[in-house]
């Protein structure tokens, strides 16, 4: 059985390769076109259409990943938690491989873990969006009608299980989707992120809310998202987050909130204990220490130098103000 599994996956990657060669010409551009989006539709090659119907959930995550060690580690800490207490169901979105011989690895994976869901799509940076159009119409097509909401979350997160039940419980907003919110503002033009303006003319970014961490009602997925996504009057830029919760929700007019208890990483503050997400960690170590601190109960995130340099620049910055409005003060008066 595992040999029939191997041979159909690796067909499919080769297949998949072979319909995925315009995606990304050495990640030149940087835009996808409509074509390239009708990937996203294509059956995936590893399966879970089983894991929703004959049941109710308040929630379901797909967490989006690309590494083995990463995957690992969320399955042995807060993902384990979340299965054993509470019976919420987490798959883990990935593409296929580049080097097609590491297929055989996943499926010994999935054999192991049956967490897995593997899309006809190249497991690339530049190919954020379609994984991300690909977990949406998966979803919609069968969960949306039996879990609420979609929690859609990077593979290198850390989450404070309580918190988060009593969040998707009690607090969550039905009518917006929700995460770390950013202002509207310049697109990026340099760098790994950036895009040229010749491929992507528009120069403003409406708020939008980064991909480490989203929070999509199901009806929005299914009555205004995916539509807005086909249907884009903008050019298919590669992040998911930009394109599909900024973009894509602004043509669909839904509501982008700020998530209450998400924090980005610092290394100075005990992170996990006082919220309910962590995102961006700079490496795997730090995660992992921060996971070990909260476990353990103990204060072990502190950075006493890069601490005292806060504390120190806060009171220097307050004495130049202090200064500076008294020397204000003295000259209006002389005068």
């Amino acid at each position: 059985m595992e040999k029939i599994l191997i041979l159909i996956s690796i067909f499919y990657c080769i297949n998949a390769k072979l319909s995925t060669n315009s995606t990304c010409n050495n990640c030149i551009g940087k835009i996808h076109s409509k074509q390239d989006l009708q990937l996203a539709r294509q059956i995936p090659i590893i399966d879970k259409s089983h894991s929703c119907p004959n049941h109710r959930y308040t929630f379901f995550i797909i967490v989006k990943s690309g590494s083995f060690e990463k995957r690992n580690f969320t399955r042995s800490t807060w993902a384990k938690e979340i299965i054993e207490h509470f019976n919420i169901p987490i798959l883990y979105a990935i593409g296929y491989p580049k080097d097609s011989d590491l297929q055989k690895d996943i499926i010994a994976e999935d054999l192991k873990y049956h967490d897995l869901l593997q899309f006809n799509i190249l497991e690339s940076y530049y190919n954020l969006t379609l994984k991300t159009t690909s977990v949406l119409l998966w979803y919609d097509r069968y969960c949306s009608k039996n879990s609420e909401y979609l929690l859609y979350v990077d593979d290198d997160v850390l989450i404070h299980v309580d918190k988060l039940i009593m969040y998707m419980y009690r607090t969550v907003n039905n009518d917006s989707i929700q995460g770390w919110f950013e202002k509207s503002g310049h697109i990026q033009r340099k760098g790994i992120g950036g895009v040229s303006v010749d491929d992507f003319p528009i120069d403003i970014v409406p708020d939008y809310l980064w991909g480490a961490a989203v929070v999509y009602p199901s009806h929005i997925i299914s009555n205004r998202l995916i539509s807005a996504i086909f249907n884009s009057t903008v050019p298919i830029f590669f992040r998911d987050d930009v394109f599909i919760n900024g973009f894509m929700a602004q043509q669909a007019g839904i509501k982008r909130e700020p998530m209450k208890g998400i924090l980005c990483f610092d290394p100075t503050e005990d992170d996990l204990d006082s919220n309910m997400i962590v995102i961006d960690f700079k490496n795997e170590e730090a995660r992992e220490n921060t996971w070990n601190c909260y476990k353990n109960g103990v204060k072990c995130n502190k950075n006493l130098p890069l601490l005292l340099f806060k504390i120190f620049s806060g009171i220097f910055l307050s004495m130049v103000l202090i200064c500076y409005c008294a020397k204000y003060r003295f000259n209006v008066n002389d005068e």
